[in-house]
């Protein structure tokens, strides 16, 4: 009887294993731009602060009887109350509940970006004193970004977009 000895070599052969390198070295390329562009983290951070202020606000409002106030401008937001709860003029900052000492504003936007001014004022129920809805978007130049929310004002629903 004859014995053959057959040798089954397993592996990737050196073509191969430079082909997957060179691929992975490609999409990491591509992967680190996007995930160091930090300037659309920033953005991201800072829409959800104003929709969470806002949010504040009208809780706020409904919480205390008072009417309150959220004051956007193209850079910033600021919450204000009426020095009375009759008063129609809103000239006392709101306290930032997470460190007592500061108002409850912020006006940190990140670089090349802008906000729709608005003003909203909540009613002691929670509704928009004027009853319109109101949509603020941030936008970055020219070029709006799928950053935006809209307040019912019947309701008072903050909704993001």
């Amino acid at each position: 009887m004859f014995k053959c000895k057959i040798n089954h070599h397993s592996g990737f052969t050196l073509i191969e294993l430079v082909v997957v390198i060179l691929l992975l070295g490609i999409l990491s390329v591509v992967a680190m731009g996007r995930l160091f562009d930090g300037n659309q983290f920033a953005a991201r951070g800072f829409f959800d602060d104003t929709v969470t202020a806002v949010r504040f606000a009208q809780k706020l409002a409904v919480s205390t009887g008072c009417a309150a106030r959220v004051s956007i401008t193209a850079s910033s937001y600021q919450l204000f109350q009426g020095t009375t709860c009759a008063s129609g003029t809103f000239t006392r900052a709101v306290v930032n509940p997470a460190n007592r000492g500061n108002p409850y504003l912020n006006s940190d936007i990140p670089t090349g970006f802008s906000l729709t001014p608005a003003t909203i004022t909540f009613n002691s129920r929670g509704f928009i004193d004027s009853g319109a809805n109101v949509t603020v978007t941030l936008s970055e130049g020219a070029t709006p970004t799928p950053f935006s929310f809209l307040v019912h004002g019947k309701t008072g629903l903050v909704q993001n977009l």
